[in-house]
């Protein structure tokens, strides 16, 4: 629903004929009011654009030379969106507005030295929704680096939101925010090597699931030798355990792994000797030798066969 804002403080007004607000005591004709998509020309001077609110960031020159470039042949295309004072919870003293859309616009508008903006005043949005409404913006806009996606995603998590809700009012799968949840508790050197387009978000997964930095590193390095050689989707998780139901004749080094653990946990025997038997680590008759050793521990009586294979 469209609502009618005073021109000096932007608070709503009831419109009729005659408009007064309760705000600040402007009087005036309901010709005189503004409403949220109003285009305004606001001061430069008095707008805050806050890097840290912003999910991109704080705007470096050489970021938007093109767009520079665009607005001073084209003009702006769209206007930037503004909060009021009274709706932000700190704001520096000398700013009537912070900025909601628009960051990179403003930028430009500031670097091409023009006093006035043109803006929308964007009224009674919570901390959430203002943020909601940067990020939704930017996701459909220049496209963002995971690590900004991450960090915006993370002071919406810090206001309450789980991944659900963010996933629910941004348009993405609830698996795109849990990725970048993920991202952020990662090493810092591996956020920048994401943010660089080195991770893809599988290998995030991957990276996420491994158990310290030192193989999360050693991960990481594996991955960028790979671009290098000009492979893709190298994978860097978790070898798969064997299935321990499954038949199959093993490798030696699996026997091998098979014979200490035996030995390790209910010690060595006639049973790991005949492991190594059938891994060639002995002969048949060293094997029928501990054979006829255990029979005799055990009363029976056992004969060494005179002829072998061996």
């Amino acid at each position: 629903m469209k609502k009618n804002l005073c021109p000096v403080c932007y608070a709503v007004v009831e419109y009729t004929h005659v408009c007064k607000c309760d705000n600040c005591g402007w009087f005036g004709d309901s010709q005189s009011t503004i409403t949220e998509y109003t285009v305004l020309h606001l001061s430069t001077d008095k707008i805050y654009s806050d890097g840290e609110f912003n999910c991109r960031g704080s705007i470096m020159p050489m970021d938007i030379i093109d767009l520079v470039k665009d607005i001073e042949k084209n003009g702006l295309q769209f206007p930037i969106a503004v909060q009021p004072r009274r709706d932000v919870t700190e704001l520096p003293d000398g700013f009537d507005f912070r900025i909601v859309a628009g960051h990179r616009r403003f930028a430009a508008f500031k670097l091409l030295k023009r006093n006035e903006v043109p803006a929308m005043v964007k009224i009674d949005l919570s901390e959430v929704q203002a943020r909601l409404l940067n990020l939704g913006e930017n996701l459909k806009r220049k496209a963002l680096n995971i690590l900004q996606e991450a960090i915006s995603i993370k002071r919406l998590r810090d206001l309450g939101l789980n991944r659900r809700q963010v996933s629910e009012d941004l348009g993405v799968s609830v698996s795109w925010v849990q990725v970048r949840f993920n991202l952020l508790d990662l090493p810092e050197a591996i956020q920048e090597e994401a943010a660089a387009g080195i991770i893809n978000q599988y290998q995030l997964k991957e990276l996420y699931s491994l158990p310290n930095k030192e193989q999360q590193f050693e991960a990481v390095k594996k991955i960028k030798t790979a671009k290098l050689r000009g492979e893709r989707g190298v994978s860097v998780g978790k070898t798969p355990l064997t299935d321990p139901h499954a038949k199959k004749r093993h490798a030696k080094n699996v026997v091998q792994e098979m014979i200490a653990h035996l030995g390790g946990t209910i010690g060595f025997g006639l049973h790991t000797r005949t492991l190594a038997w059938a891994n060639g680590e002995i002969s048949s008759a060293d094997l029928f030798i501990d054979i006829a050793a255990h029979a005799k521990t055990l009363g029976v009586d056992y004969e060494i066969p005179t002829k072998t294979d061996d």
